[in-house]
Order: C-alpha cells, then sequence, then structure tokens
C-alpha cells in the first residue's frame, strides 16, 4: 500500500525548489529577514521545517545567518549573498541586484522597523496590493523624499507607504509633508499612508501632521487647506493595516 504522506524524490525537489525561489525572491529586495517571516513566504508553519529549509539555502551558499545583539535581546537574521542574488532575478526581464546581505552594514536599532515594514508587505499582499518596492532599493532625486515602501493598492492606486514606530520632530514632518504634497499634486503617487504599531501613536501621528499649517514650496510658504491637503493622508496602525 502506498503511503501518500511520502513525495517522491521529484515531488520533493520541485517543492524544494519553489521554497528556494520564494525566498530568494523576497529577499532579493529586502536583503534580509527573520525565520518567521521567511516560513510565512515559504507557506511553512512549522519552525522546524522553515529552519531546516534555510539551513539547506545556506548550504547551498544562498543565504547566510547573522545573530545580532538588539534592544531586548538576540536576532537571528538571514540575509541573500552574492551568489544567491544571481540566482535570485529573471534573466532577460531584470538586472542582477548587487547589493547582498553584509552583517556590518545593519543597525542593530533599525532591525525590528525592517521587520514590522515586511509583515507590512505580507498582508498588504495578501490583501491584493502588489509591486511592492522596499525603500531602500530605489533611486532617487536629489529632492526627493525615500519613503518605507512604494506599493499599488487593491484599487491600483500607487501609495507611499510609512511604517511609524516612533515620532519625528514637527519640523521634519513639515519637511515630508512638503514633499508628499507635491508628490500627490504631480501624480508621482495618489496617497500617503502612516501606518503606527497602535492606535495611540496612529492618532497622535494624525494629530501632528494635520497640526501643520504651512508647507515651504520653492522658497514660498503655502498655506494648508485641510479639504485638499489632507484628502490623499491616511493614518493607521498594525491591527487595521491594509485597511485605512
Amino acid at each position: 500500500m502506498t503511503n501518500n504522506l511520502i513525495k517522491s524524490p521529484d515531488d520533493r525537489a520541485v517543492r524544494h525548489e519553489a521554497k528556494k525561489q520564494a525566498v530568494l525572491r523576497f529577499l532579493r529586495e529586502h536583503l534580509w529577514s527573520v525565520l518567521d517571516i521567511l516560513g510565512e513566504v515559504m507557506n511553512l508553519s512549522s519552525r522546524q521545517a522553515t529552519h531546516k529549509t534555510l539551513c539547506s539555502l545556506e548550504a547551498e551558499g544562498l543565504i547566510r545567518h547573522h545573530t545580532f545583539e538588539v534592544p531586548g535581546g538576540k536576532k537571528t537574521i538571514w540575509g541573500i549573498t552574492a551568489h544567491g542574488q544571481a540566482m535570485a532575478f529573471n534573466v532577460g526581464t531584470e538586472n542582477c541586484i548587487r547589493a547582498y546581505f553584509e552583517p556590518a552594514r545593519v543597525s542593530p536599532q533599525a532591525i525590528q522597523h525592517q521587520i514590522d515594514l515586511q509583515r507590512l508587505r505580507l498582508r498588504a499582499e495578501a490583501a491584493g496590493w502588489s509591486s511592492w518596492q522596499d525603500g531602500n532599493r530605489l533611486t532617487i532625486g536629489r529632492d526627493e523624499r525615500r519613503p518605507d515602501a512604494l506599493a499599488i493598492d487593491a484599487s491600483g492606486r500607487h501609495t507611499a507607504i510609512e511604517c511609524e514606530r516612533t515620532l519625528k520632530t514637527h519640523k521634519r514632518y513639515v519637511e515630508i509633508l512638503a514633499y508628499y504634497l507635491r508628490a500627490i499634486k504631480t501624480g508621482g503617487i495618489a496617497r500617503v499612508v502612516w501606518v503606527a504599531p497602535n492606535p495611540q501613536t496612529a492618532a497622535r501621528l494624525k494629530a501632528v501632521i494635520t497640526s501643520i499649517t504651512s508647507v515651504k514650496v520653492a522658497g514660498q510658504r503655502v498655506p494648508i487647506d485641510p479639504q485638499r491637503h489632507h484628502r490623499n493622508l491616511y493614518f493607521t496602525h498594525y491591527a487595521e493595516w491594509p485597511n485605512v
């Protein structure tokens, strides 16, 4: 009697290749991630199965892991190697991304922000969002702002995403708002969504940004009209995302 739970060697090879490509395509832009997120990328619910697969990819020279001392303890992250990048792009339609995981270039203080942003991406894509671009991979001009991410929402709107774990100064938000209002006016994006960890932070963030009464554009002070300038600004928190 055949045990249907035991896959053939060919089936296992196909499944391994699918998991490998899922990890490489995800890390192609993000460069590194953590075990539970990569397990979700591979559609694996078991931490043991995820760890086994990642170790297999590491043995192939496609990824490597490094443990960081971070606030609150240690965090092990898995990143793509130069060889992994060479295996991650579609020949003929894409170029190989030269950046790869270098532990010395990762700030332990910024790790949680990137992890949160990756979780937001997976939830957005599950809800029909597409074309997610990590801000670190964007090419921007001298006067442009680098958002945390750009994506197309389920309704087809080009959206800038800001993952806001902590609040910035009022002066900085004046500069950020000025840039985004220009980008919306010129059609570069349709809207901006700020995503905070909890409702309280989201409410305070909204209060700070919507309290701005004017911004400087081309050296001129321009007053803010809430009915016109606030209509494409959205504020939400992790539990509600991507419903805004």
